[in-house]
């Protein structure tokens, strides 16, 4: 176990490599290279302390994966992490799409009886303004959500999430934002083009278009409607 506080640049660590983990893919260096936009050798030395410790594991293929400490410390900063962008954005009214950079910020600095004061606070919110489950609370209603990209012509969905993955581009989400793709909105699958790659969706506030890339980290659920013909 790891008696001390871990370091802000661990934590980052530890958080990238959770995130890519929950991709399904493989982690190496070299993603992590580009994630944290920082030099190999600075990447190795962080991974050779963080493997020290025993948070995580380096294999033959040099592919990494979090141990069980390593795994624990990372789901509580991810708390940490969704704490702070609700609190942000339901509290202070900023909006959702900026959040996530100020919360990097805050979430170093919490320690665990602040975590449980806040999510008490907050009436322990089952999502974060992006709509990711908070670990620890009930994430149920992502059980019927698919990806954006696996949706079909003429369904009537609403948005559920917007993965973490998207997270880290304001511009992006800044432009969600301005096109109502934000959960909760509901939409209607226009056209899905597999030349370009890309699909379509209307709404009262328009149309818009998205490349298949961003939209494998949008869920959706299926809207059916009451309606009779």
């Amino acid at each position: 176990m790891v008696e001390e506080k871990l370091s802000v640049v661990v934590e980052e660590y530890l958080q990238e490599i959770y995130l890519l983990q929950s991709r399904d893919a493989p982690v190496k260096a070299i993603h992590l290279a580009t994630r944290m936009q920082s030099s190999p050798s600075t990447v190795h030395a962080t991974l050779s302390r963080m493997q020290r410790d025993l948070l995580i594991q380096i294999d033959k293929k040099k592919n990494i994966t979090l141990t069980e400490e390593g795994e624990e410390q990372a789901k509580d900063l991810v708390i940490r992490h969704h704490l702070a962008e609700t609190f942000l954005c339901d509290t202070l009214g900023i909006p959702w799409y900026e959040v996530h950079k100020h919360a990097h910020h805050l979430e170093h600095a919490m320690t665990p009886l602040v975590v449980e004061k806040l999510a008490e606070f907050l009436n322990y919110p089952e999502a974060c303004p992006h709509g990711v489950p908070i670990q620890g609370y009930n994430s149920s209603y992502l059980q019927n959500s698919i990806p954006l990209d696996q949706a079909s012509p003429g369904m009537h969905i609403k948005i559920v999430m917007i993965n973490e993955y998207l997270e880290d581009s304001e511009e992006l989400l800044k432009y969600l934002h301005e096109k109502s793709v934000v959960p909760g909105s509901e939409h209607t699958i226009t056209e899905i083009l597999k030349a370009t790659h890309s699909i379509t969706l209307g709404s009262e506030q328009g149309q818009v278009t998205l490349p298949f890339d961003i939209a494998k980290n949008i869920r959706i659920e299926q809207v059916v409607s009451n309606n009779t013909q």
